[in-house]
C-alpha cells in the first residue's frame, strides 16, 4: 500500500511536469488555462477506470507502468552502448574494442604552483624540509590546547568536531 507522501509526491509530479514543459520554452508563457489542461490530462491518465477519483490501485499500476518504462529505456541504452562498444558486430567486445571506445583522459601538465605557494615561505622557488613541516606543526601547536606537545584524544576530537563545523 502506499503512504500519504508517496501519493501526494505522484500526485504533485504531473504539475512539475506541466512546469517542467514550460521551462523547456521559457521565451513562451504559459497561462493558468494551459497548466490546468495539462493537469487535467495527466489526471484523466491517472484515473484508469474514469470515475473521477484516483484509487491506490491505480496510483500503483501506474507506477508500475513507469518503472517497466524506465527500465525498458535503460535496456535500449546498454543495448545501445553495447553496440557503440561491438565494432566488428560478432555478439561480442574484445578488449582491443573496449579500449578504443572506453579511452582514458590524458592527464593535464601538474602545476606545481599551488603546492610552492603554499609551502614556500621565503618564495625563493623551493621548500626546505622546515617550510614543508611549518604549515603542518603550527595546525598541531593550535590543536595541543594544553601545551604538553601531544594531542590527546580529545583533542583530536575536539579537532574533528571543529572541522566538521567548518565546512557546515
Amino acid at each position: 500500500m502506499l503512504g500519504k507522501l508517496t501519493i501526494g509526491l505522484l500526485l504533485t509530479a504531473p504539475s512539475a511536469a506541466a512546469l517542467a514543459q514550460a521551462d523547456a520554452a521559457p521565451d513562451k508563457p504559459v497561462t493558468r488555462t494551459e497548466l490546468t489542461a495539462r493537469l487535467d490530462s495527466d489526471y484523466s491518465d491517472l484515473d484508469a477506470d474514469k470515475d473521477g477519483k484516483v484509487s491506490s490501485a491505480e496510483i500503483e499500476n501506474r507506477l508500475k507502468i513507469s518503472a517497466a518504462a524506465k527500465i525498458e529505456a535503460l535496456k535500449k541504452a546498454r543495448d545501445e552502448t553495447f553496440a557503440k562498444l561491438d565494432t566488428n558486430g560478432d555478439g561480442s567486445v574484445s578488449r582491443a574494442e573496449f579500449d578504443a571506445r572506453a579511452q582514458l583522459p590524458t592527464p593535464e601538465a601538474p602545476d606545481p604552483k599551488p603546492f610552492l605557494d603554499r609551502f614556500d615561505a621565503d618564495k625563493d622557488g623551493n621548500i626546505t624540509k622546515d617550510e614543508f613541516r611549518a604549515p603542518t606543526l603550527a595546525n598541531f601547536q593550535r590543536l595541543d590546547r594544553n601545551k604538553d606537545g601531544t594531542l590527546s584524544p580529545a583533542e583530536q576530537k575536539a579537532a574533528e568536531r571543529q572541522n566538521d563545523g567548518v565546512g557546515r
